[in-house]
């Protein structure tokens, strides 16, 4: 239970609708079964006024359409205001849980499957949508409700109305009792069965492609087949217990009728002329009590799903981020040594073999700087240090002068433009993929220049033109054209230091060559480091860095590093 208590906080953004709600609740509650008491006890002691006894028909009759149009009122503001307020909270949830999250990335993340990830952020957090729907409000609108009963009860006779008011008490402290230690034996499975299901569905309609091509759908389907039989067997024994939580209710509300009809029949009333009347008003209001009883088992037979749903979402708002941005330095803009790494080393978490080791690396102010090697050299991670994806694990790292987590967030951010190996593609207009690019607003001008400049000019020859959709629901992207978009991206952006991860990647050998010619021409007046394990242009660049297995072993420009004999470079050169 303690897992509830970081969302039960939440109410207090929501306070207000959600006393309202209650409010509501308990005023919708207490009107249906003051509705149906009072109705027993009008028919019954009409009948008796039948037989010639003096009997005003007007105030029951005007209590009775009363309680019937508030009943309906009630529940209908109850339901528009108790499912704002839930919304309401669930919108702060998201939005805490999000803020949790993006400092996490990407090293923490890196942890958790991507379908695991949504899992959590739309399912898990949406399954505690019943933690005041179905378990807080009415729990505590069936205590007031009973109470207000006993009370009301109490002036025709107290001795029954104590005693349906503590059978019904005790019912309400039982049921839910029972029902919670039954739901939490398979609460916790049922909400990873089918948090796995789905994270296998979604990775199998990823992966159709690959699946169809190697025909290896049939062990995922397998697999899936297995997960869906296990999380459905869960479902059966929630539904069982729900039903049997429905009949048993209905059970002990007829046990308490039937003695409310025994006992009523001995008791005293005063008045012996309407005392079938009011053992019809007993006897009704038991019967409503059913209202009370009924939501109760189903309701907390669940808590289990939200309690496991909780940790879920906890265990990933929890996590504390392995990059904290505390620093406040400014910028020196004037700084001529721009980049300096000194003895830098560094490991990926969970792995073993460092991806740098002593690194010492000085890049002056609008230097081009070529990082080459084969593929899981390290070459990427002094990008992912530099950006502070990651924070190295020894030596210092500089930028303009100072250490680099001296630097607030936005401050560092402002200085790069990084572009990754993969691309993102945004469920977006083209316009909007490209203004991602800048802060400020780009002209439709200049984003069909780039466009034409980096060969994606095709895509403006539909009659959408810049508005139509990418990505998700729109036009898919080849993997080509996916890298043209992110150089255009660059092309776009004004930050004064360009880091490019394999930006020709994919590309052919005419096309590459255009693109460096445009990516050099918009670094003229900017800091350029790119990484690469192709030679193409390479000679245009100020300085070349070669690194192997976690180390800076050649470094020199292209007609330094030729002249080395035996050297890394120079071989790469004459093999290709």
């Amino acid at each position: 239970m303690r897992a509830l208590l970081p969302f039960l906080r939440l109410f207090k953004f929501a306070k207000l609708p959600l006393f309202l709600g209650l409010i509501l609740m308990i005023t919708g509650l207490a009107s249906s079964i003051g509705l149906l008491t009072t109705s027993g006890w009008f028919l019954a002691a009409t009948a008796i006024a039948g037989l010639g006894t003096l009997f005003n028909f007007f105030y029951p009759s005007a209590s009775v359409r009363g309680l019937a149009i508030s009943r309906t009122l009630f529940r209908y503001f109850e339901k528009l205001v108790t499912h704002d307020a839930t919304f309401r909270i669930l919108a702060k949830l998201r939005v805490q849980v999000f803020e949790k999250i993006i400092p996490l990335s990407p090293a923490v993340l890196n942890r958790y499957r991507n379908s695991d990830l949504l899992n959590r952020l739309v399912s898990d957090v949406d399954t505690l949508d019943s933690l005041y729907l179905r378990l807080i409000a009415p729990f505590i609108t069936a205590i007031f409700v009973i109470l207000a009963m006993c009370i009301g009860l109490s002036f025709v006779n107290a001795t029954l109305a104590l005693g349906l008011g503590a059978s019904l008490l005790l019912l309400v402290f039982v049921i839910p009792t029972v029902f919670y230690q039954l739901g939490k034996k398979f609460g916790d499975k049922l909400v990873h069965s089918r948090a796995l299901y789905r994270t296998q569905f979604l990775e199998f309609i990823q992966a159709q492609a690959e699946l169809l091509l190697f025909n290896a759908e049939d062990k995922l389907k397998d697999n899936m087949a297995k997960t869906e039989a296990n999380w459905q067997a869960d479902q059966q024994k929630e539904a069982n217990l729900s039903g049997f939580s429905t009949a048993l209710s209905l059970f002990l509300n007829g046990l308490i009728i039937a003695a409310m009809l025994w006992f009523s029949s001995q008791a005293e009333f005063g008045n012996d002329e309407y005392r079938m009347a009011f053992i019809a008003l007993f006897t009704f209001a038991a019967l409503g009590s059913f209202e009370i009883l009924m939501p109760l088992g189903s309701a907390f037979l669940h808590i289990g799903q939200v309690i496991a749903s909780a940790e879920r979402v906890t265990d990933i708002i929890e996590q504390q981020p392995l990059v904290a941005f505390n620093g406040k330095a400014e910028f020196d803009q004037n700084a001529t040594t721009l980049i300096e790494a000194e003895d830098l080393s560094f490991t990926y978490p969970e792995r073993q073999n460092r991806a740098l080791e002593n690194l010492n690396l000085t890049i002056q102010k609008g230097q081009k700087v070529a990082i080459l090697g084969k593929t899981g050299s390290g070459k990427s991670t002094l990008l992912q240090l530099l950006v502070r994806n990651y924070d190295a694990n020894q030596g210092d790292l500089f930028l303009a002068g100072k250490p680099i987590a001296d630097y607030a967030e936005d401050t560092l951010r402002s200085q790069f433009c990084f572009l990754t190996q993969r691309v993102h593609v945004f469920s977006d207009t083209l316009r909007q993929n490209l203004q991602f690019a800048s802060a400020v607003n780009i002209s439709d001008e200049k984003m069909i220049e780039v466009l034409n400049q980096v060969g994606l000019g095709k895509l403006l020859e539909q009659e959408q033109g810049l508005d139509i959709w990418l990505g998700d629901g729109g036009r898919p992207l080849s993997g080509g054209e996916q890298r043209r978009l992110g150089l255009a991206r660059i092309l776009l952006n004004d930050a004064p230091i360009l880091l490019l991860d394999e930006p020709t990647e994919g590309l052919d050998r005419e096309t590459e060559r255009q693109i460096l010619r445009l990516i050099l021409a918009h670094a003229e007046n900017k800091t350029l480091i790119m990484v690469t394990h192709r030679l193409t242009a390479i000679e245009q660049f100020d300085e070349l860095c070669v690194i192997d297995e976690a180390k800076l072993i050649e470094k020199g420009t292209y007609s330094e590093l030729l002249q080395l004999e035996k050297g890394f470079f120079k071989q790469l050169v004459e093999r290709v």
